[in-house]
């Protein structure tokens, strides 16, 4: 029954642990991504790019404040009605990231793209080597997320989970250190009893019997 207790006692510590580490990562993961977007730069999570959709030219496949994934892909893979991630040589968002179809591509291998809300193609045609990659699909929990949370809050909540988890780890730390002080001063009280039992054995083996004080008194 004690080894079992002292085993739940050693769990939930390190269950506690785990769930600090796995908030800290989650925090950090999404300020990085929020700050990236924010310096018109797509954040990179293996392998794969997470951009953020800032106007509604895309409703209603993708929402203005929509956080997408885009894939790496050979600008010869890509055809018409594929969505694509690029920096666009439009004079209004020159060099800023934009999400938009493409509608056909041209002998040149360059490719016309126009925003699914839009009535009319973009001006610029989108080159292979602006491209970022094709869209795969939208990260949810981001959206949620950025819905109450700016990147200044994230920064900051980072930094203050990362303060309260040092300070829950070293109270841990600090709790195991004193068990285990407690734990060894139990043996050694444990094995002096074992020690002067084993002598009394011997001592009655051998036929020796202490003296009765209560006698010599009288």
């Amino acid at each position: 029954m004690a080894k079992s207790k002292s085993g739940a006692n050693v769990i939930k510590p390190a269950g506690q642990f785990i769930a600090w580490a796995v908030l800290i990562i989650i925090t950090m993961l999404t300020a990085y991504i929020m700050i990236s977007n924010m310096q018109n730069k797509p954040a990179v999570l293996f392998g794969r790019s997470i951009v953020k959709a800032v106007s509604g030219s895309m409703e209603p496949s993708i929402h203005s404040g929509d956080y997408i994934m885009i894939e790496k892909t050979d600008s010869s893979e890509l055809k018409a009605g594929d969505i694509i991630c690029f920096y666009s040589h439009d004079s209004a968002i020159y060099g800023m990231l934009n999400t938009h179809r493409i509608v056909r591509i041209l002998d040149d291998g360059s490719f016309v793209t126009k925003g699914d809300a839009n009535s009319a193609e973009d001006p610029s045609t989108v080159t292979s080597d602006t491209i970022v990659g094709k869209y795969t699909g939208k990260v949810r929990f981001l959206r949620w997320l950025n819905s109450f949370a700016s990147a200044k809050k994230l920064i900051l909540a980072a930094v203050v989970i990362v303060m309260s988890a040092t300070a829950v780890y070293e109270v841990i730390t600090i709790a195991k250190v004193s068990a285990e002080c407690r734990a060894n001063r139990k043996n050694n009280d444990d094995a002096v009893r074992e020690a002067i039992e084993k002598e009394k054995q011997k001592l009655y083996e051998q036929g020796y019997e202490p003296e009765n004080t209560d006698d010599k008194k009288e």
